[in-house]
């Protein structure tokens, strides 16, 4: 029987009854401590697709389809599951979720996710996806099945366009947040240390929308920093100044003309999440940015969806279970990865996430940014004071760090200065989209410092040490933690043995 929008409250990818604390769910079995207590019935809410689900099957089964059907090393022959992929059967085709270059074989370690056991089914049209999740739901070779989710609009508000043209000048001195603290996070000073300006350390942005002919993005044209995903790149949103700003605000030339990133040492990578061969695969692109670095590089993920109602406003990527699988497997290599906490003013420590964003999981390890005020300027105010909660930003206590959520001077748009297709520049620039880079450029100085004096710190003493010495947060209007403070960061890490 079909769902009818009345019933259930919001399930799918965003469910309303969640899990326990999964860690003492899971004591002495075979499961990992992060599996999911399934949803009774599901209902597809905005954001999630109505013919294309996500299904992972349990981390120690060994499940797979073969010549004789689909089988599990625990429950042998599944013909439940076999009737739903049948010729005759609903699902039109299944294909594994993770691409076989960033697979490893982890189906019998139960510390980290099985990426291997993720799959995607395409249902056949007219097909009822919230029933045939609650068929897959109801196995128990099945860990979760989940309506997909689809792109969701960046995490920030297009800059207003422009018209002027002349040669581009510099504008450093509207890139306040490089500066000392409180207004900033003190970039100038980590440049005067050794691997303070990211040097040695890759970073990656996992998103879209990026113009790799920008004069202040020489470094996106290297070979091979593009980390492909599918042999070309789809954009959703048929924009090219969102991935633009992202990494103009980390890694911009430091050459004269235009903005200086954050961390200009820093070695820059991109992953597309959509493409026509892949479809959308946030996961998948997580995956393959992982399988390019090592401990104390970084991935800085640009995407939201929306949470479960009543808290159906944007959230953080991990929300989505086969991402924060992905996430899982990244922070365990010892690789930082930084979230957007997303742009829903959603408080993430709601009862409609479980006993702790998300799902009562346990900590995935990443970072997750929100969005504070940036410092006044004669060009620039925000609505509220410099480093307290701006109101669009998602917060609660899983949200770490904050960066400047508006008035950030970057590449792309045209409000600041327009000089042509690729010599436009922003400095307004917003949302937890912009707060985000401003936290992975701290996270990659810290880094660079760090390798400089040969050490690696792990994603949790990273992120003690940032939260730690950060400039606190002002008011209380919803908890999103610190904005990072580099001095006394890299005071602290010189200090440590």
């Amino acid at each position: 029987m079909r769902l009818t929008l009345s019933q259930a409250l919001f399930a799918s990818a965003a469910f309303s009854l969640l899990a326990p604390s999964a860690a003492g769910a899971q004591a002495g079995t075979d499961e990992p401590a992060w599996s999911i207590e399934k949803p009774r019935q599901t209902r597809i809410g905005p954001g999630y697709s109505q013919d294309l689900i996500e299904v992972k099957f349990r981390n120690a089964d060994r499940t797979a389809p073969g010549e004789a059907g689909w089988t599990s090393r625990r429950s042998g022959a599944l013909p439940r599951l076999d009737a739903l992929t049948a010729a005759d059967g609903p699902v039109s085709r299944v294909t594994p979720l993770f691409s076989a270059d960033v697979l490893h074989d982890t189906s019998d370690r139960v510390d980290l996710p099985a990426l291997g056991q993720w799959y995607r089914m395409q249902l056949k049209p007219g097909q009822d996806a919230a029933a045939i999740i609650d068929l897959l739901n109801g196995m128990d070779a099945v860990e979760i099945a989940y309506a997909a989710p689809v792109p969701a609009p960046p995490p920030s508000a297009a800059p207003a366009p422009a018209t002027a043209q002349w040669a581009s000048p510099l504008f450093l001195e509207r890139q306040g947040y490089a500066l000392a603290a409180a207004s900033g996070i003190d970039a100038v000073h980590a440049r005067t240390v050794p691997g303070g300006d990211g040097t040695g350390i890759r970073v990656v942005d996992i998103e879209y929308s990026w113009n790799w002919q920008h004069e202040d993005l020489t470094k996106l044209r290297v070979p091979g920093t593009w980390i492909r995903q599918g042999a070309s790149i789809s954009d959703p949103f048929n924009d090219n100044n969102h991935g633009t700003s992202v990494l103009g605000e980390m890694i911009a030339d430091d050459n004269g003309v235009g903005v200086r990133g954050l961390v200009t040492g820093a070695t820059p990578h991109y992953v597309n999440v959509t493409s026509p061969q892949t479809g959308y695969n946030a996961a998948n692109a997580v995956a393959l940015a992982a399988a390019r670095l090592g401990p104390g590089d970084v991935i800085l993920i640009e995407q939201q969806f929306p949470g479960p109602a009543p808290c159906n406003g944007y959230v953080a990527p991990e929300w989505i279970p086969s991402i924060y699988d992905a996430v899982v497997s990244a922070v365990r290599r010892g690789i930082h990865v930084v979230e957007t906490a997303g742009n829903g003013n959603v408080n993430l420590d709601a009862g409609c996430f479980g006993p702790g964003f998300p799902r009562g999981r346990p900590d995935s390890g990443a970072i997750l940014a929100g969005a504070g005020g940036a410092a006044a300027t004669p060009w620039c105010r925000d609505a509220v004071v410099p480093r307290s909660r701006l109101g669009f930003s998602t917060h609660g206590r899983r949200v770490n760090l904050q960066g400047w959520g508006g008035c950030v001077a970057t590449t792309g748009g045209r409000d600041l200065y327009n000089g042509g297709p690729n010599a436009g520049y922003t400095q307004r620039f917003n949302g937890t989209s912009s707060a985000g880079p401003i936290v992975a450029s701290a996270v990659a100085a810290v880094s660079g410092a760090a390798k400089a004096r040969g050490k690696t710190l792990t994603p949790l003493q990273m992120r003690s040490l940032l939260v730690e010495t950060g400039t606190p947060q002002v008011g209380n209007n919803g908890h999103i933690g610190p904005l990072p403070n580099l001095r006394a960061a890299l005071d602290r890490l010189a200090g440590m043995p």
